[in-house]
């Protein structure tokens, strides 16, 4: 015996497995199959249930009429007054009983020949099988027995024929609609997990193409507002998918452009080295290109790695609140010298606190790349403006320098990283070439804080200017 148990435990479970679908589409269909038969099952004899009691309700309203009408008229005007309300109960057809009882069980009136078995004077209601009325047909009755004053009771009957038989009728229709039910509920599962099928093979076709190398391919989406969770979803997808292409199409950029950017000052820091290498005398001027090379060797690959921890998220934890106004004064002292030099004013535009939500440091050193930008292609005597304000949605930061700025079809151009536009933007501060990477970094400052960064005419010259929303 101890051992039969677990086997026919397993037996029961392999029987289970067995025909329990396998599939997720399967076992969606099902379970809308079961909810919808089950549903139209319980709403039937729902019906079934709330028929009956109405009908009891009604038989007991109309048994509590006659008994305490007779009882009121037997109580006021005596006994004849309550024999004459019973008997024209009585004269009237229906389905109704009526027992009074004198002591010692005789008959006093009433179309029941005896008192049914089992039926107290309680003034409650029972409901009695099966009894003889005065036609000596068997029917289902609901009796109340009630004592009347000297010793006399009275029993009050209402038959049930109805009830049964609208009982019965309502069976066979429920046996009758639960075929049809079934067969109604097999047809919408199955509609329903087709058009889920289908929403999810959307996505699933979207993510092969994409996995093939096929990156423009969306999830296609009918015009307007998402209409439901699957549009929702499928925009989403589409976004993350754009998302995704546009991180790729920067990799690209990024392997290319440090690909081409760095075989030139490699080269020239290989040359260098040579030459000193091969020299018996060190010249200072050798030493110091070389360390030059190596410097903007460093920047590049600084600016490459900020650009993508801003553009990976990262930095987020370290958002604080502070003054972009107070910044963006300690960034114009730190530079007043390097833009006398050059022979430019700067000016600093912040005539009140701009409080902010933001990461200092990143911001900081974005403001830095702009203003090193306006130093490398502002014209000498011309004046750079570095300002911060408050805006309906948040705030704004702004670098405005007086050189040739950038047309407006080159712009998108000018965000991307390595995107030099060293011609349309003239020669820079002190011949050195740049790497098209401040633009890049700053509009990666800008995405990190939730923010966007716009370039425009400064009439002459280019405005950077970087929105950041609300600190909430």
């Amino acid at each position: 015996m101890t051992e039969a148990t677990p086997t026919r435990a397993r037996l029961w479970a392999e029987w289970l497995a067995g025909i329990t679908p396998r599939t997720t589409t399967a076992r969606i269909s099902l379970l809308l199959f079961v909810m919808l038969v089950s549903g139209s099952a319980l709403l039937l004899i729902l019906l079934e249930r709330t028929t009956q009691a109405q009908v009891e309700r009604e038989a007991q309203g109309r048994i509590d009429a006659i008994a305490d009408a007779a009882a009121d008229a037997w109580r006021d005007d005596g006994k004849q007054a309550a024999l004459t309300i019973l008997e024209g109960e009585l004269a009237v057809p229906g389905p109704l009983v009526i027992h009074l009882a004198a002591p010692g069980n005789r008959l006093v009136l009433g179309n029941l020949p005896r008192w049914p078995d089992g039926v107290p004077i309680d003034s409650l209601y029972h409901r009695v099988p099966a009894m003889l009325d005065e036609r000596g047909e068997r029917e289902p009755f609901m009796v109340t027995g009630r004592p009347m004053p000297d010793g006399h009771r009275l029993l009050i009957g209402r038959s049930l024929i109805a009830e049964v038989q609208l009982q019965e009728t309502l069976t066979t229709t429920l046996l009758l609609a639960l075929p049809l039910a079934m067969i109604l509920a097999f047809l919408t599962s199955r509609m329903i997990t087709r058009i889920i099928t289908e929403r999810v093979r959307d996505l699933a076709d979207v993510v092969g193409d994409v996995t093939a190398g096929r990156l423009e391919a969306r999830v296609p989406l009918p015009p307007g507002p998402p209409a439901d969770a699957f549009d929702s979803m499928a925009q989403a997808f589409n976004v993350m998918l754009a998302r995704v292409e546009a991180l790729l199409d920067e990799l690209r950029t990024v392997t290319d452009g440090l690909a081409h950017d760095l075989r030139s000052p490699l080269t020239r820091l290989k040359a260098r080295i040579e030459r000193l290498s091969h020299g018996t005398v060190v010249d200072a001027d050798d030493l110091a290109a070389v360390s030059a090379e190596a410097e903007s060797l460093l920047a590049m690959l600084d600016n490459s790695l900020e650009i993508s921890r801003a553009e990976a998220g990262i930095g987020r934890d370290s958002f604080a609140e502070i003054d972009l106004a107070a910044m963006i004064a300690d960034l114009a002292d730190m530079y007043e010298p390097l833009a006398e030099d050059a022979g430019v004013t700067l000016v600093v535009t912040a005539p009140e606190p701009v409080p902010a939500r933001a990461h200092r440091q990143l911001l900081g050193r974005a403001l830095a790349n702009l203003i090193d930008n306006a130093l490398r292609y502002g014209a000498s005597g011309q004046r750079i403006e570095v300002g911060a304000q408050m805006t309906a949605a948040g705030s704004r930061l702004w670098v405005a320098d007086g050189g040739p700025g950038i047309p407006a079809g080159r712009r998108h151009e000018a965000l991307r990283r390595f995107g030099r536009l060293d011609a349309a933007r003239g020669p820079q501060l002190g011949g050195m070439q740049g790497a098209g990477l401040g633009l890049s970094l700053a509009g990666a400052v800008a995405r990190l804080h939730g923010g966007t960064i716009t370039l425009s005419d400064n009439q002459p010259g280019l405005t950077v200017a970087i929105d950041l929303p609300g600190a909430a």
